[in-house]
């Protein structure tokens, strides 16, 4: 693709968590000392907090590659399990080749194992990511292993890592317990301005490139649009040199990145999350008011916060959007209209972290995906612009897919006839990557999709009708059946 095209030897933003690309700015070296001691000085319990792409994991691999062979580390990557599920998961995860069939059987093994780390003088770590997913049952069965300990040393360090949401689950009155061990934590918050330009300098020099590719303008439109996460750098980055690449570009400019901003449809983080509080927090405001006064206060304390939310609402609009295509005076005559439309647009295009959980189960879960089928999204002439309705196709497979973890899948571009077989190759394979990475983004791993440019070889059949209808300049997603 465009390796070659920017002097790279690999790409520099791929949406993973190779070490070796760790930007440790302040935040990252911070957290890296503090884990780091705490697991050597056997704190006990450590917890990393962070939101939704700011790095977390990528953070875990590189402390875990620092920590030696004294260090038995075991990782638990989702600990929605069960309770004897996740007890064996921790025995596949410690190499014990043992199948637990009760509570009790593992903890005699587990005792041992640990006792035994101790005298060779090995320390245990037990890390379980994507902890906002665990139940206060499970948290409490997980306080209970670090009670298996000597009296003048802990045998076990269980590092929690997870969203901010997992702060929450540890204020719950029935987590209290585990609350009060935990001695150290570490909250990662997203890169600044600056420290967005450092980053994406670092991956492609690592990546071996000796220019600064990106202009200040372009850093600039980046750190708009991604307010800081690293995972959204990596997509509009990763997708701005294909664009270029395409368009001949050997710098990227600001324009470039709006453009791939827009076919990704990135909403700026500063309305998609800063908007979203701001009417939970009224919502709550409200709630409070009503137990306290009467029918008449609580209309005024509602009016209030409604008109606080619109005087917000309506600065980020003007501020992010045109304004003309809705007037101020619009608005205020019809508050409780435009708050109710803005909650749904908001709840519709957040995050897919966020909506996942209130999704219609039946819906997606029943999307076709089967070997004999294919989903085929279109494309206007000489376009590499998605429509909403593939927007909407793409988000319904996205949920497919990750309620099919086995699933893997091949994404085909494809070009019309009226180019080059050199430019039909290219324009094919960059429609294949723009459906990747919308998929990537709406939170599909990327190790499951394989793009294929397939240039203007491949004609519809024209046996089938509906086919017959679809353009030339397409993408076809199909099974990988060679997985």
């Amino acid at each position: 693709m465009y390796l070659s095209y920017y002097n790279l030897t690999e790409k520099p933003f791929q949406i993973n968590t190779d070490p070796k690309f760790l930007w440790q700015g302040e935040k990252h070296k911070e957290a890296l000392a503090m884990l780091k001691y705490g697991i050597l000085d056997n704190r006990g319990f450590l917890f990393l907090a962070g939101d939704v792409g700011t790095g977390k994991t990528t953070l875990i691999n590189t402390l875990t590659n620092q920590l030696g062979d004294q260090i038995i580390v075991a990782i638990v990557p989702d600990p929605g399990l069960e309770k004897i599920d996740f007890f064996n998961f921790i025995a596949a995860a410690f190499n014990f080749n043992k199948r637990f069939n009760s509570k009790s059987e593992f903890l005699v093994y587990f005792s041992r194992f640990l006792h035994k780390a101790y005298i060779n003088n090995k320390k245990v770590l037990l890390i379980i990511d994507e902890s906002q997913r665990l139940t206060s049952e499970l948290l409490e069965e997980i306080r209970l292993l670090s009670n298996i300990e000597k009296h003048d040393a802990k045998l076990i360090n269980i590092f929690f890592v997870g969203q901010n949401e997992f702060i929450d689950i540890l204020l719950k009155v029935e987590n209290r317990a585990l609350k009060q061990r935990i001695t150290i934590n570490y909250r990662i918050d997203p890169l600044t301005e600056n420290e967005t330009e450092q980053y994406i300098r670092y991956r492609l020099k690592v990546a071996g490139s000796q220019k600064n590719i990106f202009t200040s303008k372009a850093i600039h439109e980046i750190f708009v649009f991604s307010e800081g996460y690293p995972r959204l750098i990596n997509i509009i980055c990763d997708h701005s040199l294909l664009t270029g690449y395409v368009k001949g570009k050997k710098a990227i400019a600001a324009g470039i990145v709006k453009e791939c901003a827009k076919e990704l449809k990135i909403l700026p983080q500063a309305i998609e999350t800063k908007v979203i509080k701001r009417v939970d927090a009224t919502e709550k405001k409200q709630e409070s008011g009503q137990k306290k006064s009467g029918k008449n206060k609580r209309k005024i304390v509602g009016y209030i916060c409604l008109l606080f939310l619109l005087l917000l609402i309506v600065g980020y609009v003007h501020y992010f959007y045109d304004t003309k295509e809705m007037p101020v005076n619009q608005i205020v005559q019809n508050p409780d209209e435009f708050v109710q439309k803005q909650q749904e647009t908001l709840k519709s295009n957040v995050e897919m972290e966020i909506d996942i959980k209130t999704a219609d189960q039946k819906e997606y879960t029943q999307f076709p995906i089967l070997p004999d089928q294919k989903l085929i999204i279109p494309f206007g002439y000489n376009s590499t612009e998605l429509s909403s309705d593939a927007f909407e196709k793409l988000d319904l497979f996205a949920l497919a897919m990750i309620s099919h973890p086995d699933i893997r899948i091949v994404i085909k571009g494809y070009a019309g006839k009226t180019g080059g077989r050199l430019y039909n190759e290219k324009l094919s394979e960059f429609r294949a990557n723009i459906v990747k990475s919308y998929l990537v983004a709406r939170g599909v791993s990327p190790y499951k999709i394989k793009t294929l440019g397939m240039g203007s070889v491949m004609q519809i059949e024209a046996g089938d009708i509906e086919k017959k209808q679809i353009s030339d300049r397409r993408v076809e997603i199909e099974l990988d059946t060679n997985q």
